[in-house]
């Protein structure tokens, strides 16, 4: 018996021409240029733990007062992951820094809309005031954001 050659389908060939393109589309990335950033907050050196009762959040606003701000919600282990608009990352640059966290607390009324209770100290709450200032770089950047509660300094 004799061996048959089997011929590529043209989906095939032009799955295999689109390769090179896409493994350069995946290596330069969207085109952005927005650096990623991440980091851990911790308040008296402990992590910041959002979840489901606690919202916390950081925000990356450019020092220059121009352009997109940054911000990343503070997960369950403390890490952040900054966000620009949809897009993940911030653009490189000179930022001011806020971060916020507020518990969420639900009343003996059931109908009743939760409040919630500041953990953050609230000079932390305004970029202006918070202390907090980062240069980002391009490529990849790990922030950590060291937070004082109330009365412990800073």
């Amino acid at each position: 018996m004799g061996m048959v050659a089997r011929l590529p389908t043209a989906s095939a060939q032009a799955a295999r021409g689109l390769a090179p393109w896409l493994l350069t589309l995946a290596a330069l990335g969207c085109g952005n240029d927005l650096a990623q950033v991440t980091g851990v907050v911790t308040v008296d050196g402990q992590p910041l733990r959002g979840g489901d009762n606690v919202r916390a959040t950081v925000v990356y606003q450019p020092a220059s007062g121009n352009g997109v701000t940054a911000i990343g919600n503070v997960g369950a282990d403390g890490s952040y992951h900054l966000m620009s608009g949809s897009q993940p990352g911030a653009t490189p640059g000179e930022y001011l820094v806020a971060c916020t966290a507020t518990q969420k607390i639900v009343g003996k009324d059931p109908n009743a809309a939760p409040t919630g209770k500041r953990i953050t100290d609230p000079k932390y709450a305004n970029p202006q005031t918070s202390g907090l200032q980062f240069i980002v770089q391009p490529g990849n950047n790990e922030l950590n954001i060291a937070l004082a509660s109330p009365g412990h300094g800073t």
